[in-house]
């Protein structure tokens, strides 16, 4: 008849739905455990299937059900031949009632399930009630259910499932026995779709598979519907680019051309492969994704070579192996925190290519800066210059010595304790007012303080933090805190501008009042520390050694004070 369409055709997850507990795939946890239930005849008159959608709670449910009523009496598979198994697959039989709880959320529909129970079943051994998406049943519902799950008639048996376990009272909870249903496995899922196809004689490629899997998430129902959605566009060949048009997604290869882009520090070539992507018609939010995955695959290829194929990760060709050649596991860590940060905040903008662009610069400048601290030579000419300034330093330190008259051969005995604050390699430095007013109070206060500082610098520029985390307090007085670096490229960057005003700011909304950062190398520190050990024995100020009290301090003149004031009086000894 004309205009009449033809509907006998079943989508591909409910013609492979699981029938037996050995069909369910990843779930052996789960299966096994009911299998020695029934077996043992074991059966709890609760249960409650917990886990991520498309992971075969339903399915389970179903089974367990034919399991129980089965002519052939409990076992631990349902034969699939009787009236009972036939009735309860086509879902006719009805003593097997499913309600979904979406759309049966209220308090009487629960009170009429509860009238209902109480009847014996007309034709199997057990009543079943399969309530699916329980978690989404109103508090009143919930409570009107408590007294029947808790003491139910011996001919029902309730099954529960939800995707979201916690929404749901813990007096249901404890009177269930609970199932978690787990994300399938990556290789768990390529295996059954690869089944599934030569069934079906269809062709793929192993590529068109590992996408599906990855679009699936760990559910084999959306893995199901994606290739049935791809056998309906392509036929009987399923190639990757089928798969990705389907889902959207891009290429593994064309994210790495854009990857290794802003790893070359190409900002223009790689916003060029972005516009493209763009125009042909790919959001934003799914290259952002894909970039970040494709970190992950360059991150875990990095640091694990010995990682299979069958991982889903991108398939090494040349080009990719010099892209991992050129990153560094650090850099791809940052790039890698860059990705999930903006990932998130991509929910709260309404301009997500704008942000993506963002990204992508600052991407390119971090890409910058890793291979500038990863540079050998730049390593060599960093240490160059700072002979140059030592040598500038001295000689500076020589003409201010011609210039200074002599000093009193009286002064001979106060001079020793001068020592310990004389300008050796710093002389700007320890001559300055705010060292003079440095205590070991105000190093203590910072000091403790410091880690959430670094808490909170990374939550605001993850760069920022990285740089940060090389220096360490040293001193502190109520307006400067002054910061030794190990390494003078991180010190270096510390004193710009941009970054260095970041950190004061976040040193300011922890300790409640503005300091000024002051920086120095740890090599200059020490020297002024050595300065002063033949005379005082100081300890370097991560040091946690015990030093014994000296007996005789003595605070005659402005030098005296300033050496206690700075290091305690404790470390400070005076020889005359």
């Amino acid at each position: 008849m004309a205009g009449v369409v033809s509907v006998s055709y079943q989508a591909l997850y409910r013609v492979w739905r699981p029938q037996r507990f050995e069909d369910i795939v990843g779930q052996e946890h789960v299966t096994q455990t009911l299998k020695n239930a029934l077996k043992e005849g074991h059966l709890s008159h609760a249960y409650l299937f917990n886990g991520p959608r498309g992971t075969g709670k339903t399915s389970a449910a179903k089974i367990l059900a034919k399991a129980v009523n089965c002519v052939d009496g409990l076992s631990p598979e349902p034969c699939n031949q009787c009236i009972a198994c036939q009735r309860i697959t086509e879902g006719s039989l009805l003593d097997v009632v499913e309600i979904d709880a979406a759309s049966n959320r209220g308090v009487d529909e629960i009170r009429d399930l509860r009238d209902k129970v109480k009847y014996a079943p007309t034709e199997v051994r057990y009543k079943v009630y399969i309530i699916d998406e329980v978690h989404m049943l109103t508090t009143e519902a919930f409570n009107a259910l408590l007294k029947t799950l808790e003491e139910p008639p011996r001919h029902v048996l309730f099954i529960l499932a939800t995707t979201e376990p916690h929404k749901l009272p813990a007096t249901i909870l404890s009177r269930c026995q609970r199932f978690t249903f787990r994300r399938i496995s990556f290789e768990k899922i390529v295996h059954h779709l690869k089944k599934i196809c030569e069934v079906k004689q269809v062709s793929y490629t192993e590529q068109a598979l590992f996408a599906i899997t990855n679009a699936a998430d760990g559910g084999m129902r959306d893995a199901l519907s994606l290739l049935d959605q791809a056998l309906a566009l392509g036929g009987n060949t399923i190639e990757e680019e089928t798969i990705l048009s389907i889902t959207g997604s891009v290429s593994k290869q064309t994210i790495f051309t854009l990857l290794q882009a802003i790893v070359q520090r190409k900002a223009a070539e790689a916003l060029n492969y972005l516009d493209d992507l763009i125009t042909q018609g790919v959001e934003a939010e799914r290259i952002m994704q894909d970039l970040t995955y494709a970190c992950r695959d360059l991150l875990l290829i990095k640091s694990a070579p010995q990682l299979e194929k069958n991982q889903g990760l991108i398939e090494l060709t040349e080009s990719n192996h010099e892209l991992i050649e050129q990153c560094t596991i650090q850099q791809l860590t940052e790039m890698l925190d860059i990705f999930i940060h903006y990932q998130q905040q991509m929910k709260f903008v309404a301009h997500h290519r704008i942000l993506l662009e963002v990204v992508i610069v600052r991407l390119c400048q971090l890409s910058v800066t890793a291979d500038y601290r990863e540079n050998p030579q730049m390593k060599q000419l960093e240490e160059e210059i700072a002979k140059l300034k030592l040598t500038i330093t001295d000689l500076k330190k020589s003409l201010e010595q011609k210039r200074s008259p002599a000093s009193n051969t009286s002064e001979v005995g106060k001079s020793k304790v001068s020592a310990l604050v004389s300008p050796s390699p710093a002389p700007s430095m320890i001559q300055s007012d705010w060292l003079k007013q440095a205590s070991e109070d105000q190093l203590l206060r910072v000091k403790k303080a410091w880690g959430d500082i670094l808490q909170l610098v990374k939550k605001e520029r993850v760069t920022v933090h990285a740089w940060l985390i090389d220096g360490e307090p040293v001193a502190a007085s109520d307006q400067v805190i002054l910061v030794a670096f190990q390494t003078k490229i991180h010190r270096n960057t510390i004193e710009k501008s941009e970054m260095k005003s970041m950190v004061e700011k976040m040193i300011a909304q922890v300790l409640g009042s503005s300091y000024r950062l002051q920086t120095m190398m740890v090599d200059e520190w020490k020297q002024i520390q050595k300065e002063v050990e033949p005379k005082a024995k100081l300890p370097s100020s991560s040091s946690e050694d015990v030093y014994k009290k000296t007996d005789h301090v003595k605070a005659e003149d402005d030098i005296v004070k300033r050496a206690v004031k700075l290091f305690g009086e404790e470390l400070v000894e005076i020889y005359e």
